[in-house]
């Protein structure tokens, strides 16, 4: 087994998605190493998207069924992290 964790950012989620609820989305597909949400500082709800991390080996079947899933009344859009490297060109 492969034991590269690999991020994933899931946005689009209802305010009202919590921790709990996107790991048991999540774990239908492996094991989930964690889940983080943006929360609205003011209400403490869901800002609409959050960031699972997962085994590199079982990404590919959790992207393919959830994105585009519907999950609390929003159409999930979930994809790869992707990496941001800071610009080589002078300003």
């Amino acid at each position: 087994m492969n034991n590269s964790v690999t991020k994933m950012i899931v946005r689009n989620l209802s305010p009202h998605t919590t921790v709990e609820s996107l790991d048991r989305l999540f774990t239908d597909f492996g094991t989930v190493r964690s889940v983080s949400l943006a929360t609205d500082v003011m209400t403490g709800l869901c800002g609409g998207f959050g960031f699972v991390h997962l085994y590199e080996n079982e990404t590919g079947a959790a992207l393919s069924a959830l994105n585009g899933k519907e999950f609390g009344g929003s159409v999930l859009r979930v994809a790869l992290e992707q990496k941001q490297f800071p610009s080589s060109r002078q300003h």
